[in-house]
């Protein structure tokens, strides 16, 4: 008791410091500790800087939402939204930004139409975004995909949602959703010419969205800026030689591509690009691994997305992946082969939920409030 008395009269900076330095989970119940603590931990400043340097987690849902703390090796456990609980709703994609995941799933009545929020896993918060009263269906279709963003010009925390469809009822569609606001708007001068990977989600990074898409016989990287709210074809490959191809975020300013096989263990190459900021973004090899060992990464199937990785320093990758009849196994991956094995808890085939179960992401815990 003595020891807690004597925390608040630390100099500022070092507690900030302290704090810095714990999950987040932490600071949610410390925060309560004391009006300084509280009024600390809520400022603006403090959320997005303890952010940045919040390590990397994987998030997955199955009858439960689950994080795993992968320096620790831990597993969380909390209850899954009544909007997404597995025998109601079926998550089709989620899109991380700054702790903040954008869920997009599925009533199993019709999997034609789609559900869209904002979610605060850690939290718990929950916002619904509902489509324009304008749309024919006044539904979101199962042609509609998504982003999540911000304009890095203004303050953070002014997040904005991107839907865009190439074909609705004939007619290219591309509309932005101002969180603040919750009104929709459309971009009248965009044209959506492209085909977007349907085992790809996008990954939002520096406020931007990317995506791997196809126009005819061209492979590039799409980004949409969400400051000047347009698209920009940003690199091209000139094939995609592998069935698996993981986009992802590396040192918080950079691509990732990882490339595997999908029909069997198979070598696996791991790309970097340049850093987004500076413009004309290329991708170099980073490294690859050809170890007769190695899993079998597949990063989408029908059922949902049982492999997520991370592209870690010195040339490794950190992988949560299914294996079947062994159960989620964490391991980590570098030219080397296979190492750090872990089997974690599973429980989903207590009922065999289709779909929910195998949506996971990599994901930062933060107290980034909804919009």
């Amino acid at each position: 008791m003595a020891y807690s008395s004597t925390i608040p009269t630390l100099p500022l900076d070092l507690l900030e410091e302290i704090l810095y330095r714990t999950p987040a989970e932490s600071l949610v119940r410390a925060k309560w500790t004391c009006k300084e603590w509280n009024g600390l931990i809520n400022k603006k400043r403090f959320i997005y800087e303890h952010l940045r340097r919040s390590p990397e987690r994987f998030l997955r849902v199955d009858q439960t939402v689950q994080v795993l703390d992968l320096v620790n090796r831990t597993l969380s456990d909390s209850p899954i939204p009544d909007e997404l609980q597995p025998s109601l709703s079926n998550i089709i994609a989620m899109v991380h930004c700054d702790g903040l995941m954008l869920c997009i799933w599925s009533d199993k009545e019709c999997y034609m139409f789609h559900n869209l929020a904002l979610w605060n896993p850690l939290t718990r918060k929950f916002n619904l975004v509902e489509p324009r009263l304008s749309r024919e269906s006044q539904r979101f279709l199962i042609n509609d995909h998504f982003g999540i963003g911000y304009d890095v010009n203004k303050p953070r925390g002014d997040y904005k949602i991107l839907m865009f469809s190439a074909s609705h009822y004939g007619q290219a569609v591309v509309e932005i959703y101002e969180c603040m606001s919750k009104s929709w708007r459309t971009l009248d001068d965009s044209k959506v010419d492209w085909e977007v990977y349907t085992s790809r989600n996008g990954v939002s990074v520096m406020g931007n969205m990317y995506w791997l898409v196809k126009k005819k016989t061209r492979n590039y990287i799409l980004c949409f800026d969400f400051s000047v709210e347009t698209f920009k074809e940003i690199c091209f490959f000139r094939d995609l030689p592998y069935d698996n191809n993981y986009l992802g975020c590396f040192e918080g300013d950079k691509l990732s591509l990882l490339q595997q096989n999908e029909d069997q263990p198979s070598p696996i190459e791991v790309w970097v690009s340049s850093k987004l900021a500076d413009g004309n973004v290329s991708f170099t090899r980073y490294f690859s691994v050809a170890s007769p060992d190695l899993p079998a990464l597949r990063f989408f199937t029908c059922w949902g997305y049982p492999a997520h990785c991370i592209i870690a320093k010195h040339k490794r990758i950190v992988t949560w992946y299914d294996r079947v009849s062994v159960g989620l196994i964490l391991c980590e991956i570098d030219e080397g082969g296979v190492s750090n094995q872990f089997v974690t808890p599973q429980h989903y085939w207590d009922d065999c939920v289709i779909g929910t179960f195998f949506c996971g992401y990599v994901y930062k815990p933060s107290l980034v409030p909804l919009p």
